[in-house]
């Protein structure tokens, strides 16, 4: 049902019209198979020729009209699932999104919408081939109430006995879609460690047989117990309608004066339905699938309490600020292989305009988290963040985000200039890319789409320098942007891009290690434990590489 509601958003006027065309098909097949077993009983309606084309015309025309209405109102329902889903992942807070997994993401993304989209798929057929019994049954009522009776006992005992095996194998598809997702991160882990797979044969011989082969082993055990379930269930319910026919023309009793034409009206009937009574069993599995996958999106969707917000008609942000403070503020979360949360703060901190500021300190005492809660991309426990004193509520996050142009350490970078408008930007970024030494690697296109993206790390960290050099913002972050460089480059970075930004009145905040590049900072904060030290502590050697 929850399958059926969700098909129902696309249009629901539009919905029950195909409702209504597939009522149509039904009674135009039950008004062939009456003109049937009329013609067959010897006792042909007047005009039965044109009755016959009649009732074909209306069964194949509603039929067609009721498939087209539903799948265009599935394609939609496709669209907006779609559209939605991606609005929620971005529209979620990032903490959330690191929590559920990546590999959860893709898998919903991928797996889960192709699932859902083969179910929505098999909607049409049901209501149509709902409709062409829901026909036939009332064509059999008319023609013997008594009979009629005897059919939904019949049909209330193998509908048991269908439900109650097919309730297992519900339970085997929701254990199976589960052990996908792991399914999904061992995927990813062929992908991102391929190098390290096929240098070391014990390791790739442990990943094959313990990670990859348990868990797909564990996926075939389930997916063949359920689909075996549905199978049997099919062959059982074919094997029902023989066994009513048997019922009916052995030990039912057929009175009247006509009990020669009933029982040739019940037989052409019973036998008629297979077809369509199949087609429903058939998709069972389909809706099965489905009913899991919908559940999964359902629960990422939770992620979000706000999907609908538009991204492109926000208002930009300011162009320009005075102060950036963070006041009292705190962040836990757990790290690898700890039990504990490990909470970052309380940290106090200000940036001023035109600041150039290196951010230090040993892996795993939260530069990158401070970073993030400094950008908004995580928002804080506890404590302040003020612009111009002004402090920043969840309503004004995602205009404070648009402060910051970012490099991170695990940045994406994109095929083209998204979200800027190439017309403008294009020659200018064609001399950054002169400048950064690519313009021999990549050309940028008129329309601002990039040559390629295919490089090294390095040279993939200089084009996303490009990207933030172009956006423009009051404010910098770079997350280790020298780790991948060349010597040559990363005293280019340093000495010439950072105090050029500064020079532009851009504040810049530099997670680095490079401590031979202190001296060109106008402040060094030092980061331990979650703990921010005091500054006249903090970088020893940046003050002896001034004095000198």
């Amino acid at each position: 049902m929850n399958l059926i509601t969700f098909f129902l958003r696309g249009s629901k006027w539009g919905f029950a019209f195909a409702v209504l065309c597939g009522m149509l098909s039904g009674a135009g097949s039950a008004g062939l198979i009456s003109l049937i077993n009329a013609v067959l009983a010897g006792h042909p309606p007047a005009g039965a020729a044109w009755r016959f084309v009649g009732f074909g015309v209306l069964a194949l025309g509603t039929r067609v009209a009721s498939q087209t209405i539903l799948n265009n109102l599935q394609q939609g329902v496709l669209q907006e699932m779609r559209e939605d889903l991606v609005r929620r992942i971005l529209a979620a807070p990032l903490r959330r999104l690191e929590e559920s997994g990546g590999h959860r993401l893709l898998a919903v993304l991928t797996e889960d919408v192709l699932v859902i989209s083969n179910s929505l798929l098999s909607i049409p057929h049901i209501f149509i081939n709902a409709a062409i019994i829901v026909g036939c049954l009332s064509y059999l009522a008319w023609l013997s109430p008594r009979i009629f009776l005897a059919l939904l006992a019949f049909g209330v005992v193998g509908f048991l006995s269908y439900r109650l095996p097919v309730a297992r194998a519900m339970g085997s598809l929701r254990a199976a879609r589960d052990t996908q997702d792991t399914l999904y991160k061992h995927l990813s882990s062929v992908i991102h460690g391929v190098k390290e797979l096929k240098l070391h044969p014990g390791r790739r011989g442990a990943f094959l047989k313990d990670s990859l082969g348990e868990t797909t082993s564990a996926m075939r055990r389930l997916n063949t117990y359920c689909f075996n379930i549905f199978a049997a269930t099919s062959s059982w319910g074919m094997f029902l309608f023989f066994g009513f026919i048997g019922l009916l023309l052995f030990v039912l009793p057929v009175d009247g004066a006509d009990s020669g034409g009933t029982l040739v009206g019940y037989t052409l009937t019973v036998l008629y339905l297979q077809q369509p009574l199949d087609g429903l069993m058939s998709n069972v599995p389909y809706l099965g699938r489905g009913g899991v996958s919908l559940r999964k999106i359902e629960k990422l969707s939770k992620l979000s309490e706000d999907p609908k917000t538009d991204l492109v008609h926000l208002l930009p942000a300011s162009t320009s600020f005075n102060r950036l403070e963070l006041v009292d503020v705190t962040h836990s979360y757990h790290r690898e292989r700890e039990d504990s949360r490990f909470t970052l703060g309380p940290i106090s901190l200000t940036l001023n305009k035109g600041e150039l500021v290196f951010l230090v300190g040993g892996n795993g005492s939260g530069k990158t988290t401070l970073a993030k809660l400094l950008t908004g991309l995580y928002s804080p426990e506890s404590g302040e963040v003020r612009l111009d004193g002004v402090p920043i509520t969840e309503q004004e996050q995602e205009r404070y985000r648009q402060c910051f142009s970012t490099v991170f350490s695990d940045f994406y970078l994109f095929e083209s200039l998204l979200g800027l408008a190439p017309t403008d930007l294009v020659p200018r970024a064609r001399q950054y890319l002169e400048r950064l030494h690519l313009n021999h690697k990549v050309k940028i296109h008129d329309d601002g789409t990039l040559s390629t993206t295919d490089l090294s790390q390095g040279q993939r960290k200089r084009l996303a320098l490009l990207t933030a050099w172009l956006e423009d913002r009051p404010i910098f972050v770079f997350d280790e942007w020298g780790a991948d460089q060349d010597p040559i480059f990363k005293e280019v970075f340093y000495t010439e891009l950072l105090p050029e930004l500064k020079q532009a009145g851009k504040t810049v905040l530099a997670i680095s290690h490079d401590d031979r590049y202190f001296h060109v900072a106008d402040r060094v904060l030092h980061l331990e434990s979650g703990k921010l030290l005091p500054e006249e502590n903090a970088a020893p050697s940046s003050v002896q590489q001034r004095a000198s």
